[in-house]
């Protein structure tokens, strides 16, 4: 019986790209056939880690070496979990634990054990070929209302998934994408595998919220949260000749896209999700939604969005092994409410979320997108707070631009909200170093009724 396959990406580019720049850090320069090469060299020590197919946990290094590392591995022939590199080691510990994985690679070219005689064929493997259904990558989900699962992909899901991307924002040899967004997300694996498949070249080093870098190293795409828009925005220099600017990590104030797209930008939001592999529905500057080849699209009766396609993960990592949570017609339910009619897109916030004040449906999304048309917030969370009378009320964290007059913004916000949806207390949102803002953290200081 044959086994679908993947062929690997990087020895392709080597094939085919040749002496193009692959990867460009801040103090090096590989080709695609110099990182072939590295890559096959480091694989053929980390093969002696384990067996194929054993699990392997990465601190995500923004770094050539890291990326080095985390390519060796799956040539390998060794799934890899890349980690956030400041996790604290007792919480890995307990992540390991739990989802059966015993290796660990702190660092980049560590030093790998010697098990003993395990044979050449072990010592030489190189896996050029993967399989279409075997697990290839490890991802945390963000872990915002509990524990954070492992996403499980396919090298399948990840080739289809840049595959889908460049139908609407294409790349080609020449074409430079900065590495903005961390590896240890499936956004920024996502950036790695457009590249590789391109024939692009990968940027490391920069920030794409800094327009003097992005010039200096002629960066042509970038991917970004809105907060690293807004800072972009807001520096005093002249902006990049950008080719592509993606935009995604939740939606974004129509405000900031049209100065974004007034000082030429070509903007594209994006509503995706770890389990399709990044992803599903691009929106550009004529708000028309473009559903990516290999994925598909609906909404249920009650308004949450149901996604299925060829970039649908594996499974969650569950002792040891996956469990897919698809419904009998193998639709994931992303619990995340939406309008979709094939033309036009929009997300109307989680459902899980969603929380009741008075009798009444809150949903804090729909508050937080009427904050940020305020012209002095940059950014807004709403959280409930337990309330002897409504059982719940809102609290508002803001991330404001300059001194915000709290009695002046309720006012404002009485014209755009309903009673039941003005928050009762508003607080300065804390900094945040991830993606995604931990809204239980959030919870937790409304509680207390303080930052």
């Amino acid at each position: 019986m044959n086994v679908a396959t993947q062929p690997c990406l990087l020895r392709a580019g080597a094939r085919c790209f040749g002496d193009a720049p692959a990867v460009i850090g801040p103090a090096d320069l590989l080709t695609f056939r110099d990182l072939d090469r590295r890559v096959s060299k480091r694989a053929r020590a980390l093969a002696r880690l384990a067996t194929p197919g054993t699990w392997v946990v990465l601190r995500a290094t923004p770094s050539v070496d890291g990326l080095i590392e985390f390519l060796a591995l799956l040539r390998a022939g060794l799934p890899v979990l890349p980690v956030n590199p400041a996790q604290p080691e007792a919480t890995l510990r307990v992540l390991m634990t739990r989802n059966r994985i015993e290796r660990l690679l702190e660092a980049p070219d560590a030093p790998v054990p010697d098990p003993g005689d395990v044979g050449p064929r072990l010592r030489e493997a190189q896996t050029l070929e993967f399989a279409d259904d075997a697990p290839c990558t490890g991802i945390l989900t963000s872990g915002s209302t509990g524990e954070p699962k492992v996403a499980v992909h396919s090298y399948r899901n990840h080739v289809l998934s840049a595959t889908g991307s460049a139908a609407v924002m294409p790349l080609a040899p020449g074409d430079r994408y900065l590495l903005s967004l961390p590896w240890f997300h499936v956004a920024g694996i996502a950036i790695l595998f457009r590249c590789l498949l391109a024939g692009a070249a990968l940027v490391l080093g920069g920030r794409a919220e800094d327009p003097h870098f992005l010039r200096a190293m002629r960066i042509s795409h970038v991917s970004m949260v809105e907060v690293q828009l807004r800072r972009l925005l807001a520096r005093y220099a002249p902006l990049p000749a950008l080719q592509g600017v993606l935009l995604g990590g939740g939606p974004v104030g129509p405000t900031i896209l049209a100065a974004a797209r007034q000082r030429g930008l070509p903007v594209w939001t994006t509503y995706g999700l770890t389990e399709m592999s990044s992803q599903v529905i691009t929106q550009g500057a004529d708000g028309r939604g473009h559903l990516l080849p290999y994925r598909e699209c609906r909404i249920a009766e009650d308004g949450e969005i149901l996604v299925r396609g060829d970039t649908l993960f594996l499974g969650y990592l569950e002792d040891g092994g996956l469990t897919r949570p698809v419904d009998g017609a193998g639709w994931f339910h992303t619990r995340d409410l939406g309008y979709w009619d094939g033309i036009t897109f929009e997300w109307h916030g989680r459902s899980d979320h969603q929380f009741i004040s008075g009798g009444e449906n809150v949903q804090p999304e729909r508050i937080e997108a009427v904050l940020r048309r305020h012209p002095a917030i940059a950014q807004a969370v709403v959280v409930p707070r337990a309330d002897a009378e409504f059982g719940q009320r809102p609290v508002a964290f803001l991330d404001a631009v300059g001194e915000i007059q709290q009695d002046a913004l309720r006012s404002w916000l009485r014209q755009h909200l309903s009673p039941w949806e003005l928050p009762v207390a508003i607080h300065p949102l804390p900094r945040s170093e991830g993606m995604k803002i931990r809204r239980a953290d959030l919870v937790e200081l409304a509680a207390r009724g303080r930052p």
